[in-house]
Order: structure tokens, then C-alpha cells, then sequence
């Protein structure tokens, strides 16, 4: 008997260990106020030594003190923010030299939504899974289970089935869905850089150019994929708000969100991810130069480059583009 309580106990311990050592992970909340206060970080081109204050922030993001206390303490830790004693947190260097969101932690719920996507786009999971079988599978809490199955939802990659079930949503994990993303891609996203309420924001491609010429310059990529999907999913996303169609920037929010669980393993590839940098960059000047129809073209050929990446990397044929062969017919097109 006391064997087996000895055991219980070393048992519940190393239990009460692995769990302690998951919860270290920040929550949802923490790292997503972290990356808000970093977005208003480099968007005001704040310097080192700037001081934040918990109110200011908290008005800007739109929440209380607290959570917005909880990450400035989060980007003290990843040494972004320096705490100085009665004054409160400093910058601890130039906002355009911090990488979005490479230098924060993924959250536990973000860990385990990795993995759920993962093993999903693998065909490991079923079509149906109930958060029992989640909890089982990978020895996770039900609330961090039920954290990342709510992250799926929003992002409508699943939906509840009958009685406890989770039903997985048809993703872009087949080559005729991922040819039919890039054709709606190809058909909306160029044509909202042409339409008349479509406003080049300066400031903020000025922004986006300077972190991508930061990519285009750093030693290391392979490692670096949520980096890369961020600043590749936050251009297409920031062209289509600018198009100042909300129906527009909806639409182009859902293709992010589909094509990230697939498109993952392509931001491996430092050729590819240097190449659609370039194309990004050449885009973001025709924009600044106020050569809105050169931009579109180079967006539509930059997609279709894309896609035919794509289907070449899952060994598959390239769907047919006229389109392309167009445009690269007329390099000059303005």
C-alpha cells in the first residue's frame, strides 16, 4: 500500500511537472496584446529609451491595464523593453529593428493549433474529433483544447457536429482547392489596386518595404516560417485594406487563413521566400511612385508565380494562366 501511494504521488507530481511546464507558455491574450503594443511599437518609428506607460497603451488597444501590464512584462522578458525602477518601461532598442512576431513566444493554445493543423493537413486526424480525443492525443488540458478548437472556429476551419463533435472544414490541402484560391486570388487582388477608392497608405508601405529589405538581408529564413507567413500574409492584407472595400479585405483575411495551414512548409524554401520579398518590394514601389496599374500587374504576376511555386513544390502540374504569360508581355505596363 505504501509502495502505491509513493507512486500516486511520484505519479500526480510528474503530472503536476508537464502541466507547469505547458503553462509556461503565455496565454492568447498576453501575446496578442504583446503584438499590438509592437504593431504601435513600429508604426510610430519609436526609438530606444522611448518610455510606455500602461495607460496610453491600454486606450490605444482597447483593453484594461491589466492584460496590456501582462504583456509589457511578456516584452520585458524577450528583452524588447528594458524596466526601470519608478519609471516604468523603456525601449530597449528602435522599434524598425524588433521582427513581428518572431521575438515573442507562441502562446500554449497557438502551440497546440499548430499541431492540430499540422497533423490535419497530414490526413492524421479524422474528420471528426470530439476534445476527449484532442485531451488524449496530446495530453493537453480541455481548457488549452478548447482554446485552440475556438481558434479554429473563428477562423472557420471547423464547425461544431453532432453532440460533442468538431467537424474539420474542407482546407486548401488539395491541388484543385489551392487552384481555385489562387484563381479568386488572381481575379480580386490585383483589380482592388485599380478601384477608386483604393488609397496607397505611405506611411505604412514605407513600413512594409522596410521589413522586407530586413528579410531580404537576414542570415537566416529556413527557421524564421511564422516571421515570413506574418509579414507575407500582413502585405496581401494591408493592399487589400487599403483598397478601401471591406467585402474586399474579408475576402482576402479568409485566404490567409486557409492557405496558412498548407503554405507553411513553402516558407522552408530561402529561394522562393527571397523571390516573392523582391516581387513584394517592386510592387510597394510602383505604389509609392503612384503607378497604381504597374502594381496590379506585378501583383498578378507575383500570384501566379506563387501558384505555380506551389504546385510544383507538392510535385503536381501548374494550372493554366494566360494571364501570366500577358503580363510578362508587357514588362512596361503602368
Amino acid at each position: 500500500m505504501a509502495r502505491n501511494g509513493a507512486h500516486r504521488i511520484r505519479s500526480a507530481r510528474a503530472h503536476k511537472g508537464g502541466r507547469q511546464a505547458r503553462n509556461r507558455q503565455p496565454n492568447r491574450l498576453r501575446v496578442q496584446t504583446a503584438e499590438q503594443i509592437l504593431d504601435i511599437i513600429q508604426h510610430d518609428g519609436l526609438s530606444a529609451g522611448h518610455h510606455l506607460t500602461e495607460v496610453s497603451l491600454a486606450r490605444r488597444v482597447g483593453l484594461s491595464r491589466t492584460p496590456v501590464r501582462a504583456a509589457l512584462k511578456l516584452l520585458s522578458q524577450q528583452g524588447i523593453l528594458l524596466l526601470r525602477p519608478r519609471h516604468g518601461y523603456v525601449l530597449a532598442r528602435n522599434g524598425h529593428d524588433i521582427g513581428v512576431p518572431t521575438e515573442l513566444p507562441m502562446s500554449a493554445d497557438e502551440t497546440l493549433y499548430q499541431r492540430l493543423a499540422r497533423d490535419k493537413v497530414a490526413n492524421r486526424l479524422p474528420s471528426c474529433v470530439t476534445e476527449t480525443f484532442l485531451m488524449r492525443r496530446y495530453a493537453a488540458s480541455r481548457n488549452l483544447v478548447s482554446a485552440a478548437l475556438s481558434r479554429l472556429s473563428e477562423e472557420g476551419l471547423v464547425r461544431r457536429g453532432r453532440g460533442r463533435e468538431w467537424a474539420f472544414i474542407e482546407i486548401l490541402n488539395s491541388a484543385s482547392a489551392q487552384q481555385e484560391s489562387y484563381q479568386l486570388r488572381l481575379m480580386l487582388e490585383p483589380a482592388a489596386l485599380l478601384l477608386p477608392t483604393f488609397t496607397a497608405d505611405r506611411d505604412e508601405l514605407i513600413r512594409l518595404r522596410r521589413q522586407h529589405t530586413s528579410l531580404l538581408a537576414a542570415e537566416e529564413v529556413a527557421s524564421r516560417s511564422r516571421e515570413v507567413f506574418h509579414l507575407d500574409a500582413s502585405f496581401h492584407e494591408q493592399l487589400a485594406r487599403m483598397s478601401g472595400n471591406s467585402f474586399v479585405l474579408a475576402a482576402v483575411r479568409q485566404q490567409n487563413r486557409l492557405r496558412r495551414l498548407i503554405e507553411y512548409q513553402g516558407y522552408r524554401d530561402v529561394t522562393r521566400v527571397h523571390a516573392w520579398c523582391r516581387e513584394h518590394v517592386a510592387i510597394i514601389d510602383a505604389l509609392l511612385r503612384g503607378a497604381g496599374r504597374k502594381a496590379s500587374a506585378l501583383l498578378g504576376v507575383h500570384l501566379a508565380n506563387a501558384a505555380t511555386a506551389l504546385m510544383r513544390r507538392d510535385d503536381r502540374p501548374p494550372p493554366p494562366d494566360k494571364g501570366r504569360a500577358d503580363l510578362r508581355a508587357e514588362p512596361g505596363t503602368s
